[in-house]
Parts: C-alpha cells; structure tokens; sequence
C-alpha cells in the first residue's frame, strides 16, 4: 500500500526541495573556491568546476532520495531510473544531442566562421571531464526533470509543468560566466526538449543521454564552451563573426542557431512522443 506524502501538494514540495538545493549547493560552491584558492594560489578554473560539479553531484543526489523517501513517501524508482525497456530512449537521446550539436557547428563551418586544429590532450584530462559531464547530466535530470517536474505534474496540465520546469532550469543557469538573455532564452528552449519524453514515459534516460552528449561534444569533442565554462578539448577553434550567431564565450547555448534549432527539435520530438505513447499522451 502506497503511503501518503507528508506534504500533499506537488508544488510545495518541488518549490521548498529547490530552495534547500539551490542554498546548499551555492554555499557550498562558494566556500569550496575560497579553500581551495587560498591552499592553491594559482587555481585553474577547470579545478573550481570540478570541485563545483563534484557538490552539485553530492548534493543534489542525496537531497533527492531524502525527499523521494522521506517527503513523497515513494519509492526511488518511481522518479524514472528504471533501465530495462528503455534501450531505444537511450539510443535517441544520445544521438540527438550529437545530432543537434554537429549541424549547428557544420552550418558555423560552411558559412566560413569555424575551423578547428587538432591539440595534444592528455587521457586523463578527458577522463576527468568524462565523469564531469556524465555527473552532470545525471544529477540535472534527476533534479529537475525527476523530482521537479514530476512533482508540478501532480497538480498541472503536463504541458504546463514541463513549461515551468523548463523556466526554472534557466534560471539554475544563470549563475554560470557570462550568462545572458539569448542564454536564458536558449536554455529554457533545451529544458523543454530535455522534459519532453519524460511527460510521456516518466523514465530519465533519454534526458540523462541527450543532455551527456550534447555537453561532451559541444565541448570537449568540438571546443566550444559549455555553458560558460571552458573545457579540455580533442580540438582547438578559430571562430569569429558576431556573438548571436556563434555564441561568444557562453557557447553555442548563446547563439540563434541553438534558438532556431532547439526549437525545432522539440516541436518534432513533441509530435513523435506524442504519437508514440498515446495512452500516456491521453492521460
């Protein structure tokens, strides 16, 4: 038998799980930089985002369960991280994210503003930012697409709750180096193509796979930042033109291609899913 949540209404419970989040993770954040600037004077950036997604990882994973178990009264399962039957989620989630990142960058490359050169990176760096990325991608999609989103569709239209989600997950962004509004906007746009197969399938997969492979090749595959954050990369760019266009130093989640493109994704992927599984669609 099912127990009853010990707070009833969705909302409050994804809106007081985020707030004790996002606290802990910026307090965090903030005194592992100062430790670690003051024991290493001469800090990299690289290592201040490693220790920052290493917390994020901890925290958010952890603060979940404590919800999921303790606040939700269900089960860690139910928050979509059932693995079996999902092999062709997987599978299209990752190769929409290289997908969506390799024709922005070929159309960069086509049009003239774009050429790479090869640069010795050594194993372990890649390694490093590997398990980075994969981190990353896991504990986002378990936060916003499997506890906050699942939470607001308890009580909204999912449509409305995936919109909300996606609001949400800009503004978690808009903490990263050089943030802007086309970022905002570009980022909202990915929260909804991250969210939509998970309205109809409540299974994370193809968020945690999409969102893996569209970080991991848009940066250390191909060289561009990552959400503001530069990376160790297989490749060296050449990119000028204008900063809507190529994104400047956010990235490619700056540019109007990632408008344009993202969007079109999800509109497509929105019908698809929604064909796919209709009696999920119709609930």
């Amino acid at each position: 038998m099912q127990q009853k949540a010990t707070v009833n209404q969705g909302w409050v419970r994804a809106t007081a799980f985020l707030l004790i989040y996002l606290f802990i993770t910026i307090a965090a954040s903030k005194l592992i930089a100062a430790v670690t600037v003051l024991l290493f004077k001469n800090t990299l950036a690289i290592h201040l985002f490693y220790s920052a997604i290493l917390i994020n990882f901890i925290t958010g994973t952890l603060l979940v369960l404590l919800f999921r178990k303790l606040i939700d009264k269900k089960s860690i399962a139910s928050l979509g991280l059932q693995w079996k039957g999902f092999g062709r989620e997987r599978i299209s989630g990752f190769a929409s994210g290289v997908l969506l990142i390799t024709c922005m960058a070929t159309i960069l490359w086509l049009m003239g503003l774009l050429q790479w050169f090869t640069v010795t990176v050594e194993w372990k760096e890649l390694a490093f930012v590997f398990t980075a990325l994969a981190m990353v991608a896991f504990v986002e999609e378990l936060v916003f697409r499997g506890y906050v989103l699942q939470n607001l569709m308890q009580r909204m239209r999912k449509t409305n709750a995936l919109f909300v989600s996606a609001v949400l997950f800009a503004l978690f962004h808009s903490m990263n180096p050089n943030f802007n509004l086309l970022a905002f906007i570009n980022i909202f746009i990915a929260g909804f193509l991250l969210g939509v197969n998970y309205i109809y399938t409540r299974n994370l997969w193809f968020s945690v796979f999409f969102h893996f492979s569209w970080n991991f090749f848009q940066g250390p595959v191909l060289g561009f930042d990552v959400s503001g954050i530069e990376l160790p990369s297989f490749m060296q760019q050449n990119l000028h033109g204008s900063i809507l266009l190529t994104g400047g130093p956010f990235g490619l989640e700056a540019s109007w291609l990632t408008t344009l493109t993202a969007a079109l994704a999800s509109i497509i992927l929105y019908f698809i899913f929604q064909k796919k599984y209709p009696v999920q669609a119709a609930a």
